[in-house]
């Protein structure tokens, strides 16, 4: 019997439906999503607001060391 997460056979039900002909197939429940506290929310919605502010291509060495160089 092959056990497997329920997101796992989301993402590939063909695989595992011919699999499950062959041998036994259990699918283990979806975990529930832990709520969030209202301080965690608020923590969250900082971090979105945040996303995307800084260019995922910089040089954060090289903008210090002109920072401490022009000081």
């Amino acid at each position: 019997m092959l056990v497997i997460g329920y997101s796992d056979f989301s993402t590939n039900m063909n695989k595992y439906l011919e699999t499950a002909a062959i041998s036994g197939l259990k699918i283990l429940p979806q975990k529930k999503e832990k709520k969030l506290s209202a301080r965690q929310r608020k923590f969250a919605k900082v971090i979105e607001a945040a996303s995307g502010i800084v260019p995922l291509d910089m040089d954060f060495d090289k903008v210090k060391t002109e920072a401490i160089l022009k000081a």
